[in-house]
């Protein structure tokens, strides 16, 4: 008498699907729900990073920068330039444009009401 084989091509090759993760990764694409679900998610993920990871590299950045300052040549073109910003930003006043807005937003909603 013969004897059956414990493992034919079929089973092992089932075997080595399951050991893959195709059938959960075949399961996975089957349900919409759960592709957006994960999709979601890493999304956030990705969001998330790229806020951290920017807002270091900005602030090693700023950091670099602000020791530029102090050094010789480039220092003095850095001062000047942060001076210029400093007083750009002490000097703008955007009060009239402001009011201006506001009154053409009371016009507008006026005008809407009759």
């Amino acid at each position: 008498m013969k004897s059956i084989p414990k493992s034919s091509p079929e089973k092992e090759l089932v075997r080595i699907f399951e050991a893959a993760g195709v059938v959960d990764y075949l399961e996975y694409l089957q349900s919409g729900k759960r592709i957006m679900w994960v999709n979601f998610k890493a999304g956030i993920a990705r969001g998330f990073g790229v806020t951290v990871g920017m807002t270091v590299v900005l602030g090693v950045f700023v950091w670099i920068l602000t020791m530029l300052v102090d050094l010789p040549v480039v220092g003095e073109y850095f001062g000047e330039a942060k001076q210029y910003v400093n007083e750009y930003a002490d000097s703008t006043n955007y009060t009239d444009e402001f009011l201006e807005m506001n009154r053409l937003l009371r016009e507008i909603n006026e005008n809407i009401k009759k």
